[in-house]
């Protein structure tokens, strides 16, 4: 197979691979349109390695588990749209949160304690 071919199947190849990422995406975010606060729907139903985050049914971003980071892996938050990473967390529920208080709608943990 010549160099052009390769090209062309490489080419076909991505686009077949984003065109699955978006309809899994619709996917998710159809079953959190109608939440309130912070929500979390996997990617893939059969996995939880990548989730989509919302607050308040707005799409804000993913985390995602990095097992080679550890063994049990590390949480890595990434911000709608610009494909910003936020940071690195012990588990999902924290790299959800960092994900809201970076996109402004959670207040910082130490501001938002009763009587603060």
């Amino acid at each position: 197979m010549d160099d052009d071919a390769i090209a062309v199947i490489l080419q076909a190849e991505r686009i077949i691979f984003r065109a699955s990422w978006l309809l899994l995406e619709e996917t998710a975010l159809a079953g959190l349109a109608e939440t309130r606060g912070l929500r979390r729907a996997p990617l893939e139903p059969r996995s939880d390695v990548i989730q989509l985050v919302t607050f308040d049914g707005e799409h804000i971003g993913h985390i995602r588990c990095d097992r080679a980071a550890s063994p049990r892996g590390a949480w890595l938050a990434v911000q709608r749209p610009r494909g910003q990473p936020v940071g690195r967390y012990r588990n999902a529920q924290e790299a959800a949160e960092a994900l809201a208080r970076a996109c402004g709608k959670l207040l910082p943990w130490w501001r938002s304690r009763p009587g603060s």
